[in-house]
């Protein structure tokens, strides 16, 4: 399977929203440990996600809903 199944699959992993059909967590482990590219993107898009997420937290007015919408 080509690494942009799996790139779906990790941003899917990423934001919490189910994974693409084809690609099981199990498949999508495997293909992290033996894909270095797609490793270091996961780790890109896991950090670039809690920085953001980090950013809104700290931004967020007193009384704002606890997720962006």
């Amino acid at each position: 399977m080509p690494c942009n199944h799996y790139r779906a699959a990790i941003s899917a992993r990423a934001t919490g929203t189910p994974l693409p059909v084809a690609v099981t967590e199990q498949a999508l482990d495997h293909h992290l440990t033996s894909c270095l590219s797609c490793g270091r993107w996961s780790k890109h898009l896991t950090t670039l996600r809690a920085a953001t997420d980090d950013l809104l937290r700290r931004r967020r007015p007193a009384g704002a809903p606890p997720k962006p919408v």
